[in-house]
């Protein structure tokens, strides 16, 4: 099952239209990544939502958000601080979207390792690629962790390339990360740049990166089926 692991949407964008756009590259699902739990398309297969790990109502928050299938984790920002809901996650189960650099994420695992965790955008940011490439392999250290092959374009190949050495095709996964890259960057753009940066790769390896680890670590079903929004 082909899976995008990793968008959103906006007025000008709705998901209707992504839909028309994964159905012509024969995708048959997606994580949509939004600030709440929404009613959604059946090619959604899951919703990770934005969430403010210190928020003093966060247990409330996912008491709710976990009456509903479509719901499959969380995704939170941070730089230095590691924020203490993550125990929250940890205790229930709940999958972590790390938007932050891959050097913080061997501390995580060392203060919550049961957490499952996947760096979005591959870790990339404000760091020397030295830096970067040593912090991303020490955080594939934990088989808990799990990286987005998103918002690739424009990255040099070799960022891929170091990813699916210390990774593996079973802990990486495609994200158009639309339609945040327009309009500059079309889906149809970021699923060639993904392409041409994983570069000649066995059909097996192709499944995962493509849906298979997506599937796995998100708990994806395989048939669409109701919105979960009941």
């Amino acid at each position: 099952m082909r899976i995008d692991a990793h968008h959103s949407f906006s007025d000008r964008y709705p998901l209707d239209y992504l839909g028309t756009i994964l159905k012509r590259n024969r995708f048959e699902g997606s994580v949509l990544i939004a600030p709440q739990l929404i009613a959604v398309p059946p090619f959604v297969r899951g919703i990770v939502i934005e969430c403010d790990l210190a928020d003093p109502l966060l247990p409330h928050l996912l008491d709710e958000a976990q009456r509903h299938s479509i719901f499959k984790g969380v995704c939170h920002r941070f730089t230095d601080e590691i924020p203490a809901g993550l125990i929250e996650l940890e205790h229930r189960g709940i999958p972590l979207d790390a938007v932050t650099t891959p050097g913080l994420i061997p501390r995580v695992m060392e203060r919550f390792p049961s957490l499952r965790v996947v760096i979005d955008h591959l870790g990339t940011g404000d760091l020397a690629p030295d830096q970067w490439a040593y912090d991303l392999a020490q955080a594939a250290q934990s088989d808990r962790v799990f990286c987005k092959l998103s918002a690739v374009a424009g990255l040099p190949r070799v960022y891929v390339q170091h990813a699916l050495n210390v990774f593996g095709p079973r802990r990486l996964m495609f994200g158009s990360d639309w339609p945040n890259g327009l309009p500059g960057t079309s889906w149809k753009a970021s699923l060639a740049a993904f392409t041409q940066a994983i570069g000649a790769q066995t059909i097996e390896v192709r499944e995962e990166l493509l849906g298979g680890s997506a599937q796995r670590f998100y708990g994806l079903a395989e048939s669409p089926g109701d919105t979960g929004m009941s």
